[in-house]
C-alpha cells in the first residue's frame, strides 16, 4: 500500500515534469522504492523546434501565417503537432501543394540534427513525413532508453 501510494506521486511528479516540456518517466524498482528518470527534451519538443526552423525557411511572417491557417482551417495548433502529425502534413500538402515536399524535407534534417539520427529515408522519392516522424520518434526513445509518458493535451 505505501509502494503504491510512492508510485502514484512519482507519477504526479513525472506529469508535471511533462506538462513544463520535459520528458519523465516514473518506475517501480523491486525492493518497491520508485525511481524517476528526466530529461530536458522530450522528442516533441525537439520535432517542434524542427517544425519551426522549417518554416522559418520560408520567412518569419510566413511562419506565423502558416501556424495561424493551421489552427483556424485545421484546427491545429503548434502544440498539438507532434500528436496530429498526419494531419500536419496534410494540411502541409493543402496548404503548398507539391512545394509541402521541400518544407517536409528540411523539417526532418533539422530533426535528424537534434535527435543525431542520420537520414537515409530521404533518398526514397515517396517519402512519407508522417512514416518517417514515427520512425524517428521510435529511434529516439529506443536511443535515449526512456519512454515518453505523455497524451496529447
Amino acid at each position: 500500500m505505501v509502494a503504491e501510494h510512492k508510485m502514484e506521486k512519482a507519477n504526479r511528479i513525472a506529469k508535471a515534469f511533462i506538462k513544463a516540456g520535459w520528458c519523465a518517466n516514473a518506475t517501480m524498482l523491486s525492493d518497491g522504492i520508485p525511481l524517476l528518470y528526466v530529461r530536458a527534451f522530450s522528442f516533441e519538443k525537439l520535432l517542434l523546434e524542427a517544425v519551426d526552423e522549417g518554416l522559418s525557411s520560408l520567412c518569419s511572417s510566413s511562419k506565423q501565417t502558416i501556424y495561424f491557417l493551421l489552427k483556424n482551417t485545421f484546427n491545429i495548433s503548434r502544440r498539438d503537432i507532434p500528436y496530429k502529425i498526419e494531419e500536419f502534413a496534410d494540411a502541409l500538402e493543402k496548404i503548398f501543394g507539391l512545394g509541402a515536399k521541400p518544407i517536409e524535407i528540411l523539417m526532418i534534417r533539422r530533426l535528424d540534427e537534434k535527435v543525431g539520427r542520420v537520414v537515409e529515408y530521404l533518398q526514397h522519392k515517396d517519402l512519407v513525413f508522417a512514416e518517417y516522424i514515427a520512425a524517428a520518434r521510435q529511434s529516439f526513445l529506443k536511443k535515449n532508453g526512456v519512454m515518453h509518458v505523455h497524451s496529447p493535451p
